[in-house]
């Protein structure tokens, strides 16, 4: 049985163990999703992630192996040679290329017919091109890039936004936060329409009466272990949405 100090609770937490206090084997699958999840051969083409990838990695290492120190009689933790290093008792590969993700498939053509704040891969600018420079690298496509920060103006900032690529979704929150959806890890796409019978449907149209604004749809989008990763409202339009959700739907994995 593991220990319940306090210590050992934030290496659970560190490992994604949120309560409770997981039997030896539970640590052990947590530790090996912990690794596939952030080893940082994965973020070798997303520039902005690959740092936290290699610190949330070197947390990893350190919560499993003071876990095993602290709940195994007896074990000798491996030698490292550096901080970025397997455990001999991951299942992942160390040896595999970057990322092992699929070859991405051909890419459905996208298009948002001029919407503003919103640019495929030909429209964009030397400033976009620069921005996406710094969180894709150069063997990486950018699809496209949608404004997120609800401006309706035609020229937008892209203080947020999300960046659509060829293997995942980047995504840059009003607080600067960054993060990252491999298609191989969607979940559910929700989409629920603004003029719909259901309970969220009809607040929404209440809501664009009383506003003078017409009742807008909402694209909700989940990683594969159910954790939210963007909820769309009215940051764009609804033909932006409905563009986003058809194309996400075309990279979701198949059960």
């Amino acid at each position: 049985m593991s220990c319940e100090c306090g210590q050992c609770r934030q290496h659970f937490r560190t490992l994604g163990i949120a309560y409770g206090v997981p039997s030896e084997s539970e640590i052990e699958a947590a530790y090996n999703e912990s690794v596939k999840q952030w080893h940082p051969d994965l973020y070798e083409n997303y520039a902005s992630l690959r740092a936290e990838a290699e610190e949330r990695f070197k947390e990893i290492q350190v919560a499993y192996r003071e876990l095993k120190e602290h709940n195994t009689a007896g074990y000798t933790p491996p030698v490292k040679s550096s901080p970025i290093q397997y455990e001999q008792t991951a299942t992942y590969d160390p040896g595999a290329p970057a990322a092992q993700a699929e070859p991405p498939a051909a890419v459905p053509e996208l298009s948002f017919d001029g919407a503003p704040g919103c640019l495929t891969a030909a429209q964009f600018t030397s400033e976009v091109k620069e921005l996406i420079a710094g969180h894709l690298g150069k063997q990486e496509q950018a699809l496209a890039i949608v404004d997120l920060g609800g401006s309706r103006a035609r020229f937008a900032a892209f203080s947020q936004f999300l960046l659509i690529a060829g293997r995942g979704v980047i995504m840059r929150n009003s607080r600067g936060m960054i993060s990252l959806l491999w298609y191989k890890d969607m979940g559910e796409l929700r989409w629920v329409e603004g003029q719909s019978g259901s309970k969220s449907g009809s607040w929404n149209k209440i809501i664009g009466s009383l506003s003078g604004t017409p009742a807008g749809c909402q694209l909700t989008i989940y990683r594969s272990d159910g954790v939210l990763f963007l909820s769309l409202t009215d940051q764009v339009e609804d033909n932006v949405k409905r563009t986003l959700h058809n194309f996400l739907l075309s990279k979701k994995p198949q059960a």
